[in-house]
């Protein structure tokens, strides 16, 4: 408390901020590495979480329970040791995380005005152009057109984005498969589970921005009693860095006398090199296991050995807390005399002769600096990528950021937190079991000592008692000890045998029957019990275990609704140092992005100053979603309500939104194409009934001329007899025809009627074709159709 009594003043102006005040405050703030915040738990409860994590177990916080009579533990036939139970359930909840569909998409601020207006007049002018594009198509039906006006509404409320939107998604989604922050905090909500903190840090590193993994044992703050931990006034941080990693971070921020201090170890005021080097005599004293840099006591303080640790690696402090800065808020008049404010530093002076008036205010701003080793001060000064509001001067962010599991003023709670007491009972119940079984024997004999042959070793005695099953007596042998000295051992007990039962078969029994009951309410206090973990009995219904599963998720949700929080802000805190980053250093060319895609990014003025938020999808509902569209996709496939395109689409995609509107979309379509099958069907089949209609008539009209060229040669041939009757009358009468083939009809006669067949049959010859040609056509309409049919059924 004293030292936080002495911190250096904050209320000064900026000519009075030098080197040596950084230093100062840097140096107060090494300090704090001796105090544990009282909101979150001390590091020697992290420490404890950490080392269960890892399966290592401190006997002395079961010693009480594990010893009482403070026996000597290396002698018992069992080692005790952390069996890990509660480390199935964090790896549960883990791998669930990384199954989660996490979207997320940055988007202008409601505070950034200017970009919310070029946005504005963007939209209305690509709007305005679309709607003429249009206009101008002379060819297009109203039903197309209303589809085409409805895809332009769709997407000017979901597929259109502002240049700089569009240039901050496209650097986050490559930064983020760049750095695979992904994985970042996938370590991340393993510290919540563990430690009840989720801890960060965005900056910039060689001139990249970058992501770090902040271990909360290594974290410390003063101020505030939040949940996020951007909100106390004062965070430090250390850790030990190897020295080509300094140099990585920090080469541009490096002297060449900075530079020969890391790699010679020689510091101000230290005149023992340790460099790279392990300090002999530490080790020789308390042994190479025994050196520990960072050695907490019981009561949680931290002590240092010095600047380098004993692999070489070198100190590293970063600190950052709110500052306080004068500023002015000047009314001036433009060349239009209109009057118009912004503001001015400490230094500025007031023209009042222009009519300038000026408002001077304090205003909180974040400092940070860096301290290496003993005597490496660096970035030191405000921090330029605060994410400071448009709206509130005095409102910022650190580079620091991080979720607390919390309540109100209480202490951090992790899951491990939890489930440990009950973890280390299982720990005791099975140490407890397995000297039980070590000690178990059973059933023996006791056999009378004096009857073992004289001379005999008791180990072959027994060797042959128990391999060759057969043991040797002698009755006769003399009793040396008690009231029947002198006397044979025979006269007492010759072939008999006391049975004596040694069994712990109870005790074995009652402490497995208590680690199932340990089992059981480590799965009800964390929520990952039973069905979640895959352990269904085959007497329990499908339904039942659903609804465990469901159940039981509603206890783990809120690790991941903080988990939720963590990344707006760390994603939110990023984005700000991307743009500090690129603009400092514009780095245009071909981008990767996360769907293994390729894109172009150039714009980065609009970018750089435009003032962003992160929108995070609830991760929850999306994966339920996902899930469910993914067992239903084979019965929609089947049902004609799906494609195969749709199925791979749900897979592939990275947003469950999009994905959502993309099967509506495929719905819709397919709904549609089936009208418009029905709708060719019916004209098919209407027009199927045409043909045959006209088919009919002309059958009916064939009938009818077939009848009336049967009745023609009918008469024809009636008249045929009568001239040959005439003619037999002629002969008869003197007169005279021709018959050169002698069939009895005339040559003239018999070749008209060769002429009226013919002609009859080429009329029968055309009316065939025509048959003919009206099938081929009707089976070709028929198997078009069944084509239609089959195609809008597999897709």
């Amino acid at each position: 408390m004293q030292g936080f009594l002495n911190f250096p003043k904050q209320k000064i102006v900026d000519s009075k901020k030098t080197e040596d005040f950084y230093k100062d405050c840097i140096d107060f703030a090494e300090n704090l590495l001796s105090t544990d915040y009282e909101l979150r738990q001390s590091f020697q409860n992290k420490n404890e979480n950490y080392n269960l994590r890892s399966n290592i177990i401190d006997r002395k916080n079961v010693e009480r329970t594990l010893n009482p009579d403070k026996l000597d533990m290396d002698t018992l036939p069992a080692t005790f040791q952390h069996i890990g139970l509660g480390n199935n359930k964090l790896n549960l909840l883990i791998g669930e995380y990384i199954k989660r569909k996490k979207e997320w998409r940055a988007f202008l601020s409601a505070s950034d005005k200017e970009g919310l207006s070029r946005k504005e007049k963007t939209l209305t002018k690509e709007l305005k152009a679309k709607t003429a594009a249009l206009i101008q198509k002379t060819n297009i039906t109203p039903q197309e057109m209303e589809q085409e006006l409805n895809a332009l509404q769709k997407w000017a409320t979901y597929d259109f984005q502002d240049i700089a939107e569009i240039t901050a998604n496209k650097i986050l989604k490559r930064e983020i498969k760049d750095q695979d922050i992904e994985f970042l905090f996938t370590r991340k909500f393993e510290d919540l589970l563990i430690a009840g903190e989720m801890i960060g840090y965005a900056g910039i590193f060689g001139g990249l921005p970058g992501m770090l993994r902040i271990d909360p044992r290594n974290f410390f703050t003063i101020g505030g009693h939040s949940m996020y931990i951007h909100e106390s006034d004062i965070m430090v941080h250390y850790g030990y860095q190897s020295t080509g990693q300094v140099l990585d971070d920090f080469y541009d921020k490096l002297s060449e006398k900075d530079v020969e201090y890391l790699e010679s170890g020689y510091g101000a005021t230290s005149s023992t090199s340790l460099g790279l080097n392990r300090d002999i005599s530490l080790m020789e004293r308390y042994g190479p296991d025994k050196v520990e840099i960072f050695n907490p006591s019981t009561t949680g303080a931290r002590n240092y050995a010095g600047a380098y640790d004993t692999q070489g690696n070198i100190r590293v402090i970063r600190a950052c807390w709110r500052g306080k800065r004068k500023i002015g808020k000047r009314k001036y008049y433009d060349d239009f005399g209109q009057e118009q404010y912004d503001y001015v530093p400490d230094t500025y002076k007031e023209d009042k002769d222009a009519g300038e008036e000026i408002k001077w205010m304090w205003v909180n701003e974040w400092q940070q600096a860096t301290k290496i080793g003993e005597n490496i001060y660096v970035d030191m000064g405000p921090v330029p990528y605060a994410s400071k509001s448009i709206v509130n001067k005095s409102k910022g962010t650190p580079p620091f950021f991080g979720v607390i599991n919390a309540t109100n003023n209480n202490k951090v709670q992790s899951l491990t937190d939890i489930i440990k007491p009950l973890d280390y009972s299982y720990d005791i119940a099975y140490f407890k079991r397995e000297i039980e079984q070590a000690t178990h024997v059973g059933s023996i004999a006791a056999i009378n000592a004096a009857m073992i042959p004289s001379g005999m070793n008791p180990r072959d005695w027994m060797h042959y008692a128990k391999v060759n099953k057969f043991a040797w007596l002698d009755p006769t042998n003399e009793i040396l000890k008690g009231p029947s000295q002198g006397k044979s051992a025979g006269a007492f007990n010759t072939l008999t045998a006391t049975s004596v039962n040694i069994s712990n078969a109870d005790s074995i029994r009652m402490y497995t029957d208590l680690m199932f009951d340990i089992e059981d309410k480590i799965g009800k206090l964390s929520g990952v019990h039973g069905g979640r973990e895959g352990q269904i009995q085959s007497s329990e219904a499908v339904n039942n275990v659903e609804r465990e599963v469901t159940q039981t998720s509603h206890i783990t949700e809120k690790w991941f609704a903080l988990e939720r929080q963590y990344r707006k802000l760390g994603l939110t805190k990023f984005l700000e140092c991307c743009k500090y980053a690129y603009k400092k250093n514009p780095k245009r060319g071909q981008y990767i992005l996360d769907d293994m895609s390729m894109a172009m990014v150039s714009h980065f003025d609009e970018f750089v100053n435009s003032e962003m938020d992160i929108h995070i999808a609830n991760s929850s509902n999306d994966t339920r979603l996902f899930d469910r569209l993914e067992q239903l996709s084979q019965a929609a496939i089947q049902n004609g309500n799906a494609t195969i395109a749709d199925l791979i689409s749900i897979m592939q995609s990275e947003s469950i939104q999009d994905t959502a509107r993309k099967l509506q979309d495929s719905a819709k379509r397919l709904s549609e194409e089936q009208k418009q099958l029905q709708q060719a069907a019916l004209e098919s089949n209407e027009k199927i009934k045409a043909q045959d209609a006209e088919l009919k008539a002309a059958q009916q009209a064939f009938e009818k001329y077939k009848a009336d060229l049967e009745a023609q040669v009918k008469r024809e041939k009636i008249a045929s007899d009568e001239r040959i009757a005439m003619v037999k009358g002629d002969n008869v009468m003197g007169g005279k025809l021709i018959d050169s083939d002698r069939n009895g009809i005339a040559d003239e006669l018999d070749l008209e009627r060769t002429k009226i067949q013919a002609k009859k049959n080429d009329e029968d010859i055309a009316l065939k074709e025509k048959q003919l040609q009206e099938t081929i056509r009707h089976n070709k309409e028929t198997e078009k159709i069944s084509k239609q049919k089959k195609a809008s059924s597999g897709k």
